[in-house]
């Protein structure tokens, strides 16, 4: 199976935000299901992290062959920072293969563990929770 790049970090940060819920103690095994998928993601959302890395220094400015970089930071001309922000959006979007172990999730139990003004319905939100999560009526 592939997806995006953009839906791996759609989930982990969906996973962080939800650590950060008060939960009741009978929640946290929904919780603990969505952190195993996003453990096995873990790989996936490192070499994105390295692509990044990558397009910074490949767009950065640059003195000759040396990276300009001040107070640590890299440097960056105006068309060198938009060329990286086209190829940042078009890493986002590239497709990659994950685990094949990985099974949705139960949407309807992730949202029963929400607050009702939390979340929107399924409708809102499937395209960025498919395939890591499947609706049942």
């Amino acid at each position: 199976m592939t997806v995006s790049y953009k839906k791996i970090l759609i989930l982990q940060n969906f996973s962080e935000s939800l650590s950060k819920l008060n939960l009741k103690t009978e929640d946290y095994a929904i919780l603990e299901k969505l952190n195993k998928v996003v453990k096995k993601l873990a790989g996936d959302i490192e070499g994105f992290n390295e692509l990044v890395e990558d397009l910074k220094l490949d767009h950065c400015m640059k003195d000759g062959l040396k990276i300009v970089r001040e107070n640590n930071q890299l440097q960056w001309t105006a068309e060198g920072e938009k060329a990286y922000r086209k190829a940042y959006k078009q890493l986002l979007n590239e497709e990659v293969a994950i685990d094949e172990t990985i099974k949705p999730l139960s949407y309807n139990e992730i949202l029963s563990i929400l607050p009702e003004k939390t979340f929107m319905g399924w409708d809102d939100v499937k395209e960025n929770l498919m395939p890591f999560f499947e609706y049942q009526a």
